[in-house]
């Protein structure tokens, strides 16, 4: 008895630390708040990192790059201007919808500069090793802008603000939206490393927005 009583204001005190610490996990339950683990903690700060440097990098391409000629193959034409736009179309949102993939589809032409370089950034291995699995590519070719026109409105295609232009969808075939804003019109002043991000976050966040653009 001696013994026991000997050991009791630490058990006490032992005990007291343990309620303690059932009471705060209670409030904190209640309060619609969690504990975060220290493997969280530092999934998180990593996550932080990573999108911090991404935005560094880009900010940096946006000041620092000063845009440069392409040399294209001149054998290499993304733009068929013989073939039927309509069944291209059909044909690769079917093939999307099997797959499971995002469909981009681009109304341009041969002869713009900008148009060519979107279609070389698109094939460069970054953002191919990225899309492959996850997306679907289709060119629409429009001539002099007499071409393709009906086609172009009727998936709700804006010309009006030049080429190249683009609509897409998402994996399960839904309109996620264009970039009738012009967001790919100066594709020849972004980087492939832009167009990486640009359909990043088409498939991750359904957002379209100007490759340039540091969020």
């Amino acid at each position: 008895m001696t013994s026991f009583l000997k050991y009791r204001p630490a058990m006490h005190f032992v005990g007291g630390i343990l309620a303690g610490g059932v009471i705060v996990l209670v409030v904190l339950r209640l309060s619609g708040l969690a504990v975060v683990s220290q493997h969280e903690l530092d999934r998180q700060a990593q996550l932080v990192a990573d999108l911090q440097k991404e935005n560094y990098e880009l900010t940096d391409d946006l000041f620092n790059y000063q845009g440069q000629d392409t040399v294209f193959d001149p054998n290499d034409l993304p733009y068929d201007e013989f073939a039927d736009a309509h069944a291209i179309v059909a044909d690769a949102r079917d093939q999307a919808l099997q797959a499971g993939n995002f469909l981009m589809i681009t109304f341009g032409a041969n002869w713009c500069t900008d148009c060519r370089t979107l279609y070389h950034h698109l094939k460069t291995d970054d953002v191919m090793a990225y899309a492959d699995g996850i997306f679907h590519f289709a060119n629409v070719d429009v001539g002099k802008f007499n071409k393709n026109r009906d086609l172009a409105e009727e998936l709700g295609v804006d010309l009006a603000r030049g080429i190249p232009v683009a609509i897409f969808f998402d994996s399960a075939g839904n309109k996620i939206g264009t970039t009738n804003d012009g967001q790919l019109e100066t594709a020849r002043l972004y980087t492939s490393k832009q167009i990486l991000k640009f359909v990043r976050d088409i498939a991750e966040n359904s957002l379209i927005a100007a490759p340039d653009s540091v969020q």
